[in-house]
């Protein structure tokens, strides 16, 4: 009887074992969502005509070339780089040594784009945070480095039209 229940025992538990060790290798997915390379929106680009204006602005080149590699990255590598990237956006901020663009309008969107990589950089910090959430901030990212290049633009062609156009000329012939 007890080399009954002893073979017994010992079945048991080696049916039960198998069954845990396929249960463990089901649950173990090939790829997740935080390693699938997402390709993001590009961004609005500083007119080439202007280029010339900001050259003095190395912080600016700085942080478009760190943008470009993070158009095409995995939620992972965002993360690896937002500490980096919040650096890069924090001397981008303090470096703005051109007249021209310091204006409110002009600094505003600039907070707006180091607020948004804040936000990023904070996401290392959350365990749970999910890939989509991490694209989605990436995203944001860009569109306002967007808006960033496109008030740069905005502020340049006034200065040329203003340039251009000699209001008071028009206004003294009447």
């Amino acid at each position: 009887m007890s080399r009954f229940l002893f073979v017994f025992v010992l079945l048991f538990f080696t049916i039960t074992s198998c069954q845990k060790k396929n249960e463990q290798k089901k649950e173990l997915p090939t790829k997740t969502q935080m390693n699938v390379s997402i390709k993001h929106t590009d961004y609005s680009k500083v007119n080439q005509n202007y280029i010339d204006n900001i050259k003095p602005w190395k912080e600016y080149f700085i942080v478009e070339d760190f943008l470009q590699e993070l158009k095409n990255t995995t939620p992972i590598e965002a993360l690896n780089n937002a500490l980096e990237l919040k650096t890069l956006t924090k001397q981008l901020k303090d470096s703005l040594n051109i007249e021209t663009l310091k204006t409110p309008a002009f600094k505003a969107r600039v907070n707006v784009f180091e607020n948004e990589t804040l936000r990023l950089a904070d996401m290392t910090f959350i365990p749970s945070i999910s890939a989509d959430e991490i694209n989605n901030q990436v995203e944001k990212i860009m569109v306002i480095f967007g808006s960033v290049n496109d008030k740069i633009n905005t502020v340049y062609a006034k200065k040329k039209f203003d340039s251009e156009v000699n209001l008071d000329s028009l206004f003294k012939n009447q």
